[in-house]
């Protein structure tokens, strides 16, 4: 799962790259037009990480289970799968030698699994603690998650788990406005105001929010 967790941390420090290309343009060229877009951008591109490593948590953790090197859990039970995909574990299992991947039921359990998650959205709390049932035996994820989380992030102050949450679920609205609206307000029919500071607790907050979501599903793993 490492590999994964390095993929966040580059898609991280993308935003914080971008925010370097606004603060350039900004402060040393005094670039005369609006660059507000691009923080726009540093907001859709984390909550975009942060989706990405769940999918990809949950689709590796699963694997894992299906390998026998993670515990089952309930959810994890509940997963259906075509008729296909059984079909075809059924024939690769009279296989003696597979010549490819193809060949594997491991193959068709994860295509099975990117068909199942790939229409589903893992940014709202309430949708990653769903999804992190698939593979983490825990009954109160979200105050072990808020637990890692010690310290201030960036300017905000230290949060209690509801306020987290609830910090997570308004990143995502406004992600939502910028990506489905072009951060326009309905109401005066201009956008919405967006300033560093906001921007650089939003990149902040997912990085280490990542980062304890990370650590607890990669510590359920068996292979460590």
């Amino acid at each position: 799962m490492q590999r994964i967790n390095d993929a966040f941390n580059e898609q991280i420090k993308s935003c914080k790259e971008l925010y370097a290309v606004y603060d350039h343009l900004k402060n040393t060229l005094a670039f005369p037009q609006d660059l507000s877009d691009l923080l726009r951008a540093q907001v859709v591109y984390a909550v975009s990480a942060l989706d990405k490593l769940v999918h990809e948590l949950v689709k590796k953790g699963m694997i894992e289970i299906f390998n026998g090197e993670r515990p089952k859990t309930n959810k994890f039970s509940t997963f259906g799968i075509s008729l296909n995909t059984l079909m075809k574990i059924q024939e690769i299992a009279s296989i003696e030698m597979p010549q490819s991947v193809e060949e594997t039921a491991i193959y068709w359990f994860e295509q099975e699994i990117i068909l199942k998650h790939k229409i589903l959205s893992f940014q709202d709390p309430d949708k990653i603690s769903d999804a992190l049932s698939f593979i983490w035996i825990e009954e109160h994820k979200w105050h072990k998650i808020h637990s890692k989380i010690t310290q201030p992030i960036g300017f905000l102050p230290q949060m209690i788990e509801k306020d987290m949450k609830t910090y997570l679920k308004n990143i995502v609205i406004r992600r939502n406005q910028i990506v489905h609206e072009s951060d326009y307000n309905i109401f005066s029919n201009t956008k919405n105001t967006i300033n560093e500071n906001e921007t650089k607790n939003i990149v902040e907050f997912i990085q280490v929010l990542g980062k304890s979501i990370y650590e607890y599903v990669n510590n359920q793993s068996l292979l460590n």
